[in-house]
């Protein structure tokens, strides 16, 4: 009896707690004081994150769960307030509160089979502990199962749902269909907030993306630079989040002129990630593991940096503002992730090429088949070009799926191939 009085309560406070936009500004007072020494382009990410979460309750525009992959350019045009549960899920498993809303989803027959950024997500939803949707977008761009995700969400809240569904090729007729459904994507969301479609809306998000995607394209040339003068270990946290939410957004172009002024700065000073740079690692997948974890640990202790992650380059070309749809569909089709395996071994190798990488590690998150399925044929092209490829299995959320003892052997043993490479 004490365990079910103790389980409600703390259902009840973690409720409280989710739905109180007090919670949202506390978290930023307390988080600009917390992280004070922090870099300014963390406390700007905590800042907008915090807020974006806060305004989605307050309603005061068209809340739309959105899939990672669906351009956040045209969310804002559209002037909706776009949340990514995917990304929500990384950082409450940074916050090591994973665990409760997995418990949430399973105890409700949700599959411990289905990736484990949706089970926190839908066990959110399920304590009612994200805003509610007003809509629902998402696209089929590499993950199978985000597709089922949010069409659930959208019968869970009773909202209308979208599927953007690229084809599998990258030719003019998927272009020209890509087009038209974007298109029609417009029309489906004017028609749900009784709001004209604005292009001058659409050509200014576009044009603030350019701006964006320019930084982005500087910072990575800066990258470039041994030392490493940018943690690959936060590129794959809060400043993916911003890859993926804030494009099309001045809060997005704000925080890459940070950004782009702190690596910089890093550059012109030598000052790298780690001391005495040994290891160059690029990291493959677009996540890693979110909760308390040993990796990073052990990069350190081999003087090994992650010099650059698969999904932080700009794959698209910058919008040409007089065909905003067809630039919209480019970078969809243009994923080096989508389509044959090839192109993304092409872009791979390019990757390395250009940022003096020793090795490479492909995360292979338990949930996302479209990755885990190429990792093995990846491996064994890179092994005919001399190339050590580790594949490293594990879970980014649920750390039932991870072993410290077995981490550690198996990283240990390729840093020290690597090391012996050198």
């Amino acid at each position: 009896m004490g365990n079910i009085i103790n389980s409600d309560l703390k259902d009840r406070i973690i409720i409280s707690l989710a739905q109180s936009s007090f919670t949202y500004k506390l978290i930023r007072k307390v988080g600009s004081y917390y992280f004070r020494k922090s870099d300014s382009s963390f406390l700007f990410w905590l800042n907008f994150y915090t807020r974006q979460l806060e305004i989605a309750y307050q309603q005061k525009k068209p809340v739309v769960w959105a899939s990672i992959f669906t351009p956040s350019e045209l969310l804002y045009a559209l002037d909706l307030i776009p949340l990514y549960p995917e990304m929500i899920s990384a950082s409450v498993a940074s916050l090591n509160l994973a665990d409760y809303f997995i418990e949430t989803a399973e105890s409700n027959f949700y599959s411990p089979d289905l990736c484990s950024f949706y089970r926190v997500a839908s066990g959110m939803s399920l304590k009612n502990c994200l805003p509610r949707p007003d809509m629902v977008i998402s696209t089929s761009l590499l993950c199978d199962g985000s597709v089922k995700f949010f069409q659930n969400v959208s019968r869970y809240y009773g909202c209308d749902y979208y599927l953007i569904d690229p084809p599998y090729e990258r030719n003019q007729g998927s272009r020209k269909y890509l087009v038209n459904e974007l298109k029609k994507l417009v029309q489906w969301v004017s028609k749900r907030t009784n709001e004209q479609f604005s292009s001058i809306k659409l050509r200014k998000a576009l044009e603030l993306a350019n701006q964006s995607t320019l930084l982005i394209k500087k910072i990575n040339q800066i990258r470039e630079k041994v030392p490493a003068p940018l943690s690959g270990w936060n590129a794959l946290a809060y400043q993916l989040y911003m890859y993926f939410a804030s494009l099309g957004s001045r809060d997005g172009l704000n925080f890459y002129e940070l950004l782009a002024r702190e690596v910089k700065n890093n550059a012109i000073q030598d000052k790298g990630v780690v001391e005495r740079e040994c290891i160059r690692i690029l990291w493959l997948h677009q996540l890693r593991p979110y909760y308390p974890n040993i990796i990073w640990q052990i990069m350190l202790d081999y003087k090994a940096v992650i010099a650059f992650e698969e999904i932080n380059q700009v794959f698209w070309l910058e919008y040409d503002l007089t065909q905003p749809f067809s630039g919209l569909a480019d970078k969809i089709l243009a994923n080096p992730g989508a389509g044959s395996l090839s192109r993304r071994i092409s872009s791979i190798e390019n990757l390395i090429k250009k940022y003096k990488i020793d090795g490479v590690i492909h995360f292979n998150q338990r949930g996302c088949r479209q990755s885990c399925g190429g990792a093995s044929m990846i491996k064994d092209y890179l092994k005919a070009k001399g190339i050590p490829m580790f594949i490293l299995d594990g879970d980014g959320i649920d750390k039932r799926n991870y072993s410290e003892g077995q981490t550690r052997t198996r990283l240990e043993a390729f840093f020290e191939i690597l090391s012996q490479n050198r």
